[in-house]
């Protein structure tokens, strides 16, 4: 049986409701976490509590009480569902509304927690490592949502989709100045000459947990590691490229558009990264 938490109670996922009225079902308002819990432990689950409470600040939702005890819901989780290695999503919904307007006084937000293996990634994919497209849809890095993971993600569904039909594993976006943001799923990363350059978050980019992890661990390898507005030229002519996210970690990026970045292998400081993150994030 598959099960989830919802609202300070362990459910069989079939059973699970949320009121028609959700703000999150309604508009969109809310917002969610990913991250993979292995052995019941999630690496840096802090920073990703530190970004969802950014996030409830700039919608005005607030938060539930039982957050406090999320590293334990999700050992519990990760149990009841039989998973060693499980991929976790966090909802938060602003609760019912009526009109715009939530709160206690409406019912307060709903906190749902779901559990599924890790399937998305396998071994043969960072051997080889992903391709990608650049999407048409352009990120608007002057919105707050570009720094947030909200409800409201049908930009990066509509370009992981473009991705699918060109037969792409993942896309990237532009913003609206022409400049690299991120990837729909994913921060993006190059290497130029032995130095790491990601895009920064005023670009829209978004403050990934994996992007923060990986520039701290580059900087303690003695790594030249900074964020650097980046266009496409930079990625064409890069050595090496690579993609991070909390369920992925760090997955070598070898074509882009078709075209290849640098050898169309995966390279020495990706792999070397690889292993660091990989050594890191596993308890």
């Amino acid at each position: 049986m598959t099960w989830v938490y919802l609202n300070g109670a362990y459910i069989p996922a079939g059973e699970a409701r949320v009121a028609a009225d959700d703000a999150g079902l309604l508009y969109g308002r809310g917002l969610f976490e990913t991250f993979r819990a292995r052995r019941g432990a999630v690496y840096r689950l802090e920073r990703h509590l530190d970004r969802l409470r950014t996030g409830a600040r700039l919608l005005d939702i607030a938060l539930p009480p039982t957050l406090a005890e999320l590293p334990e819901i999700v050992r519990q989780l990760s149990q009841r569902c039989g998973l060693e290695d499980a991929r976790m999503r966090l909802t938060l919904s602003a609760g019912p509304s009526t009109g715009l307007r939530t709160g206690p006084e409406s019912g307060g937000p709903s906190l749902l927690i779901q559990a599924r293996p890790p399937t998305e990634y396998p071994e043969a994919l960072y051997e080889r490592g992903m391709s990608a497209v650049v999407a048409s849809v352009r990120r608007n890095e002057s919105s707050p949502l570009s720094h947030m993971k909200s409800l409201n993600y049908l930009d990066n569904l509509l370009t992981r989709e473009e991705a699918r039909r060109h037969g792409a594993h993942e896309a990237l976006l532009l913003n609206t100045q022409g400049k690299l943001a991120e990837g729909s799923a994913s921060n993006l990363f190059v290497i130029q000459r032995g130095e790491l350059l990601t895009p920064p978050v005023e670009d829209g980019a978004l403050p990934g947990i994996a992007r923060s992890a990986v520039l701290d661990l580059a900087r303690e390898a003695e790594i030249s590691a900074q964020e650097e507005s980046l266009i496409l030229d930079d990625l064409h002519g890069a050595d090496e490229a690579f993609l991070t996210g909390a369920i992925m970690g760090v997955m070598p990026l070898v074509s882009v558009d078709s075209a290849k970045v640098g050898s169309g292998r995966p390279g020495p400081v990706t792999l070397r990264l690889r292993a660091l993150y990989e050594a890191a994030a596993t308890p």
